[in-house]
Protein backbone atom coordinates (compact mmCIF):
# COMPACT_ATOMS: atom_id res chain seq x y z
CA UNK A 1 0.00 0.00 0.00
CA UNK A 2 2.52 2.27 1.08
CA UNK A 3 4.19 1.79 -2.53
CA UNK A 4 1.22 2.83 -4.44
CA UNK A 5 0.56 5.83 -1.87
CA UNK A 6 4.77 6.98 -2.83
CA UNK A 7 4.10 6.20 -6.24
CA UNK A 8 0.88 8.26 -6.62
CA UNK A 9 2.59 10.84 -4.67
CA UNK A 10 5.81 10.82 -7.05
CA UNK A 11 3.50 10.78 -10.43
CA UNK A 12 1.57 13.60 -8.45
CA UNK A 13 5.15 15.43 -8.18
CA UNK A 14 6.15 14.50 -11.90
CA UNK A 15 2.84 15.46 -13.10
CA UNK A 16 3.29 18.84 -10.86
CA UNK A 17 6.51 19.36 -12.17
CA UNK A 18 5.84 18.70 -15.78
CA UNK A 19 2.75 21.09 -15.51
CA UNK A 20 4.83 23.83 -14.33
CA UNK A 21 7.41 23.61 -17.20
CA UNK A 22 4.56 23.84 -19.57
CA UNK A 23 3.01 26.67 -17.42
CA UNK A 24 6.73 28.27 -17.34
CA UNK A 25 7.21 27.54 -21.68
CA UNK A 26 4.06 29.44 -22.04
CA UNK A 27 5.12 32.51 -20.24
CA UNK A 28 8.17 32.88 -22.48
CA UNK A 29 6.49 32.36 -25.11
CA UNK A 30 3.93 34.97 -24.87
CA UNK A 31 6.66 36.63 -23.04
CA UNK A 32 8.92 36.64 -26.20
CA UNK A 33 5.91 37.48 -28.96
CA UNK A 34 5.78 40.70 -26.50
CA UNK A 35 9.19 41.53 -26.53
CA UNK A 36 9.50 40.69 -30.46
CA UNK A 37 6.42 43.03 -30.79
CA UNK A 38 8.12 45.69 -28.39
CA UNK A 39 11.80 44.69 -30.45
CA UNK A 40 9.53 46.05 -33.79
CA UNK A 41 7.87 48.48 -32.17
CA UNK A 42 11.00 50.00 -30.66
CA UNK A 43 12.76 49.49 -34.37
CA UNK A 44 10.10 51.50 -35.83
CA UNK A 45 10.10 54.16 -33.79
CA UNK A 46 13.78 54.47 -34.07
CA UNK A 47 13.58 54.69 -37.38
CA UNK A 48 11.01 57.34 -37.86
CA UNK A 49 12.92 59.46 -35.26
CA UNK A 50 15.92 58.83 -37.52
CA UNK A 51 14.07 59.94 -40.65
CA UNK A 52 12.16 62.80 -39.00
CA UNK A 53 16.16 63.88 -38.03
CA UNK A 54 17.91 63.51 -41.43
CA UNK A 55 14.62 65.37 -42.82
CA UNK A 56 15.15 68.59 -40.06
CA UNK A 57 18.98 68.02 -40.96
CA UNK A 58 18.66 68.75 -44.65
CA UNK A 59 16.26 71.09 -44.47
CA UNK A 60 18.64 73.43 -42.06
CA UNK A 61 21.54 72.77 -44.10
CA UNK A 62 18.93 73.78 -47.44
CA UNK A 63 17.82 76.70 -45.27
CA UNK A 64 21.50 77.76 -44.24
CA UNK A 65 22.89 76.83 -47.63
CA UNK A 66 20.35 77.72 -50.08
CA UNK A 67 21.49 81.55 -50.87
CA UNK A 68 25.25 80.45 -51.45
CA UNK A 69 24.04 77.50 -53.91
CA UNK A 70 21.84 80.13 -55.56
CA UNK A 71 24.52 82.53 -56.01
CA UNK A 72 27.06 79.91 -57.25
CA UNK A 73 24.56 78.76 -59.81
CA UNK A 74 24.29 82.46 -60.92
CA UNK A 75 27.98 83.06 -61.12
CA UNK A 76 28.46 80.13 -63.34
CA UNK A 77 25.15 80.90 -65.58
CA UNK A 78 26.52 84.82 -66.14
CA UNK A 79 29.90 83.60 -66.50
CA UNK A 80 28.89 80.98 -69.27
CA UNK A 81 26.13 84.05 -70.38
CA UNK A 82 29.36 86.64 -70.86
CA UNK A 83 31.47 84.97 -73.11
CA UNK A 84 29.01 83.57 -75.74
CA UNK A 85 27.08 87.15 -75.07
CA UNK A 86 29.60 89.79 -74.40
CA UNK A 87 33.15 88.33 -75.66
CA UNK A 88 32.03 85.74 -78.14
CA UNK A 89 35.10 83.69 -79.63
CA UNK A 90 35.31 84.98 -83.04
CA UNK A 91 36.74 87.89 -85.00
CA UNK A 92 33.22 89.23 -85.00
CA UNK A 93 33.43 89.01 -81.22
CA UNK A 94 37.19 90.67 -81.02
CA UNK A 95 35.78 93.38 -83.05
CA UNK A 96 32.21 93.72 -81.60
CA UNK A 97 33.62 93.53 -77.81
CA UNK A 98 34.40 97.13 -76.89
CA UNK A 99 31.16 97.91 -78.33
CA UNK A 100 29.54 94.94 -75.91
CA UNK A 101 31.53 96.13 -72.93
CA UNK A 102 29.40 98.63 -71.99
CA UNK A 103 25.95 97.05 -73.37
CA UNK A 104 23.47 96.86 -70.34
CA UNK A 105 23.04 93.07 -70.07
CA UNK A 106 27.16 92.75 -70.23
CA UNK A 107 27.57 95.24 -67.00
CA UNK A 108 24.75 92.69 -65.71
CA UNK A 109 26.62 89.69 -66.15
CA UNK A 110 30.04 91.10 -65.09
CA UNK A 111 28.27 92.37 -61.89
CA UNK A 112 26.36 89.04 -61.06
CA UNK A 113 29.84 87.65 -62.24
CA UNK A 114 32.01 89.60 -59.77
CA UNK A 115 29.85 89.74 -56.94
CA UNK A 116 29.30 86.07 -57.12
CA UNK A 117 32.86 85.12 -56.98
CA UNK A 118 33.51 87.75 -53.65
CA UNK A 119 30.57 85.95 -51.89
CA UNK A 120 32.14 82.31 -53.29
CA UNK A 121 35.00 83.33 -51.59
CA UNK A 122 33.29 84.89 -48.25
CA UNK A 123 31.53 81.36 -48.26
CA UNK A 124 34.39 79.30 -48.20
CA UNK A 125 36.16 81.82 -45.09
CA UNK A 126 33.07 81.24 -43.49
CA UNK A 127 33.11 77.62 -43.80
CA UNK A 128 36.97 77.12 -42.80
CA UNK A 129 36.70 79.63 -39.80
CA UNK A 130 33.42 77.33 -38.82
CA UNK A 131 35.34 74.09 -39.22
CA UNK A 132 38.13 75.64 -37.17
CA UNK A 133 36.18 76.80 -34.66
CA UNK A 134 34.75 73.53 -34.16
CA UNK A 135 37.80 71.45 -34.43
CA UNK A 136 39.40 73.93 -31.10
CA UNK A 137 35.97 73.34 -28.97
CA UNK A 138 36.46 69.72 -29.49
CA UNK A 139 39.78 69.50 -28.56
CA UNK A 140 39.53 71.80 -25.75
CA UNK A 141 36.52 69.72 -24.36
CA UNK A 142 38.99 66.15 -24.90
CA UNK A 143 41.55 67.82 -22.20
Amino acid sequence: MMNRRHRSKENETEHNVEYLRECQDNELLAANSINSLNSVKYVYELFEKGCVFIYDCTMYIINISGIYIVWILLHYIASHLYTNLCVPNTIYGFVMSPFMVTAPHCQGLRWIVYNGSNIITNMWVILGTWLCSVLVINKNKNK
